[in-house]
């Protein structure tokens, strides 16, 4: 079976006019006033926001100015790279990270239209090294304003936890984990105030930008109508008085201010799928502009209604996005069946020592520790045709065009709990085909439990069973299946291509694969900068 997924038209008639918009930025990596591990971009925190047409060329210079011998990737996340997997991001595997005092310059496409963030890719780096990236499609113009201030990011934050540290627990021997974080952030503040006129009717892009969190997010009295979900447009969600956003996620929203000429309310995010530390959310204010006072004490105001996690399950299980655009429905395959199937049973085990710990899909663990010697990034040796540094045991080929499907099994960790995964792919859009509790039976879960789910490139994979808030909970749980969900893609992007679930300290600790994507069409295009 062959499946076509891009619509083409939009890039030929923009080649063919011979007018393509070039966006250059320069981005300086280094550590903010008075640390040795808080990395930020250009001294800012969110880092500057990109903003561009759908089908320009962005060119981002990355410029690491750490005093130490850290290194640093960028990566920027939603963009496809078709034809430029070379600019993905991805130390030793797209790339080689970028050396102290080096600079390393992205060149790429930006498709597709729709919300986006950039972020490190390198350690734990990301938890301030972000920003928004928004794609605009001046053939489908929002007709609705943005809220003045820009993009909403939701981040995480370890009070007085060195980063590096944290780094060096996770992967050590013994194992050492910093806790949980101490608090939420919204656009790097404990107090964000939005500003909107009353009366009106205005576009919201929220971005998940946590390490660890998954967040569930709400305006008091202002229900939210989802229109867009990981950049691409979905059928209006209406009423929804709070949103589940995991690491990675994104989503655009509207919401209609009330006639009233004064109003002060109460914006929350708060942690889902773990135990979260006492005090960790974030109360933001919307006040309706400058005349409304913001009351001394918030704690006044009435709170949103945010879901609970059995309430987000049932959400996910029955009541998901829905593709909006006839042309990225998903293919229903062969009887249901995929041209290929996938099962990636995560667990957590010890190292061989027992006293380390270690994220594992189909018993293999990558951490980018085991690439460290390399002279040239993967992606570069197999375009040479040189295979000999692959870690064949998370690598996972794809034909070209296929029809694949990737099931992700969850299992209990080994303190007992069931942890919930935000997996996110490089490089593709996908179709969250299904959900499912315990273990995945390939003779039985066979076709999808929604209609025409939306096209994303981040999904969670949830507890379903011996969650942290669930009374089974037992160290002799360890390993038993506790959940999957299965996703539908088309292998039709060559490249190598990172899968993995987005939460920083699982990356790091191991709980990657990579695609092997059509490597005989595989071209790595370099795009001119002027």
């Amino acid at each position: 079976m062959h499946y076509f997924l891009f619509p083409l038209l939009l890039l030929v008639n923009k080649v063919s006019s011979g007018y393509i918009n070039r966006h250059t930025y320069n981005f300086t990596l280094a550590y903010a006033d008075n640390s040795t591990s808080v990395l930020l971009v250009n001294s800012q925190f969110p880092g500057p926001t990109i903003r561009v047409n759908v089908n320009d060329i962005v060119i981002v210079h990355i410029h690491n100015a750490l005093h130490t011998m850290e290194e640093v990737t960028i990566h920027f996340h939603g963009m496809l790279q078709r034809q430029t997997p070379q600019m993905d991001g991805v130390g030793f595997v797209s790339q080689m990270p970028i050396p102290r005092g080096q600079t390393f310059t992205h060149v790429f496409q930006a498709y597709p239209a729709g919300t986006h963030i950039y972020h490190s890719h390198a350690g734990l780096q990301a938890v301030t090294t972000f920003g928004a990236l928004i794609v605009d499609d001046p053939e489908r113009p929002w007709e609705i304003p943005e809220a003045p201030s820009g993009p909403i990011a939701f981040s995480d934050e370890w009070k007085g936890v060195d980063r590096l540290i944290q780094e060096q627990g996770l992967i050590g021997s013994p194992f050492k984990w910093e806790g949980e974080p101490s608090h939420l952030l919204i656009n790097g503040q404990k107090s964000f105030v939005l500003t909107l006129d009353p009366g009106r009717t205005y576009l919201l892009r929220l971005l998940g930008a946590t390490s660890l969190s998954t967040v569930v997010f709400g305006i008091a009295q202002h229900p939210m109508t989802v229109v867009e979900v990981d950049g691409k447009l979905v059928v209006p969600k209406r009423n929804m008085t709070s949103i589940e956003i995991a690491s990675g996620q994104r989503y655009a929203v509207m919401i209609e201010t009330k006639n009233e000429y004064t109003g002060v309310y109460a914006m929350q995010a708060s942690i889902r799928w773990r135990l979260a530390a006492a005090n960790s959310s974030c109360i933001g204010i919307l006040r309706y502009g400058l005349q409304s006072a913001i009351p001394a004490n918030i704690s006044s105001l009435a709170l949103p209604s945010l879901s609970n996690e059995t309430e987000l399950l049932l959400f996910s299980f029955s009541q998901r996005y829905q593709s909006l655009l006839p042309d990225e429905k998903m293919p229903p395959g062969d009887q249901g069946r995929p041209d290929m199937e996938i099962i990636l049973v995560a667990t957590q085990e010890y190292t061989a020592d027992g006293k380390g710990i270690r994220w594992l899909s189909n018993n293999a663990t990558f951490d980018m520790h085991r690439l460290q010697n390399l002279s040239t990034p993967l992606l570069m040796d197999l375009y040479h045709g040189n295979e000999e540094n692959l870690p064949n045991d998370v690598i996972y080929t794809l034909g070209s065009n296929q029809l694949v499907d990737i099931v992700i099994q969850n299992t209990v960790a080994l303190n007992g709990v069931c942890e919930s995964h935000p997996m996110h792919m490089h490089g593709h859009k996908f179709w969250i085909h299904s959900y499912g509790t315990d273990l995945y039976d390939p003779a039985r879960n066979i076709l999808p439990d929604r209609r025409d789910p939306g096209l994303r490139d981040s999904l969670m994979v949830y507890a379903s069973s011996y969650a942290y808030y669930m009374p089974n909970r037992s160290v002799s749980n360890h390993g038993k299946p506790c959940g999957w969900t299965k996703l539908r893609m088309i292998s039709n992007n060559p490249g190598l291509w990172m899968f993995h679930c987005h939460i920083g300290a699982h990356s790091f600790m191991g709980m990657n694969v990579l695609l092997k994507e059509d490597i005989e069409h595989l071209s790595m295009t370099y795009l001119q900068q002027n």
